[in-house]
């Protein structure tokens, strides 16, 4: 059987890409191509989920350190690192079959030092009950689910990179957002998962 995302876009990778302007959480669906200025092949990171040792895990990873990012990344799925249109940083990825992008926001004119880390992900599908979002976000205090103004269902998970986070703290937001890709599509769009 070949491989599908059914009800979720692949931006990045296929039929859209999401574009954040001027760091704001709403969302516009572009042209992949057209969102997207440079791909950079970053290698898979020897450090898997839950593998790090306790002096790595305590490392402090800067936001502009792209590739110990993608490297995290990697140890859950498939990542690659672009840029916006305005040449920010993203990362769009799949986990579990799932696409999201990691948007870099609140950068400086040069697109470094940016101060937020925005975990994204959104659906191609209409019609949700807003009762189920609301209870997504009653009883997920790490996410926030919303409805664009087309009606798809978004989630995030927005991470501070002031100062810096470590290794630990990367992969627990790696982890976290794991679970909310898995559980938003049973929890809010009714997919068995």
């Amino acid at each position: 059987m070949p491989f599908s995302l059914p009800r979720c876009l692949r931006t990045g990778l296929a039929a859209a890409f999401l574009l954040l302007a001027s760091g704001s959480p709403q969302a516009m669906a572009v042209a992949a191509d057209a969102a997207t200025e440079d791909h950079a092949a970053v290698p898979e990171s020897p450090v898997k989920p839950g593998a790090a040792l306790a002096g790595e895990a305590s490392e402090i990873v800067q936001a502009d350190d792209l590739s110990a990012i993608v490297g995290i990344a990697l140890g859950y799925g498939e990542a690659e690192l672009s840029t916006i249109a305005d040449g920010d940083p993203v990362i769009v990825g799949e986990i579990n079959g799932v696409a999201y992008q990691l948007f870099f926001l609140n950068c400086a004119d040069d697109h470094t030092g940016c101060g937020v880390v925005n975990f994204y992900a959104i659906w191609d599908v209409q019609d949700v009950a807003i009762d189920a979002i609301n209870e997504f976000n009653r009883t997920q205090p790490f996410n926030k689910a919303y409805l664009t103004p087309d009606n798809l269902p978004v989630v995030e998970l927005n991470l501070s990179t002031v100062g810096g986070m470590t290794r630990g703290q990367l992969d627990d937001a790696f982890e976290r957002w794991t679970i909310a890709l898995a559980e938003f599509p049973r929890a809010v769009l009714g997919e068995g998962r």
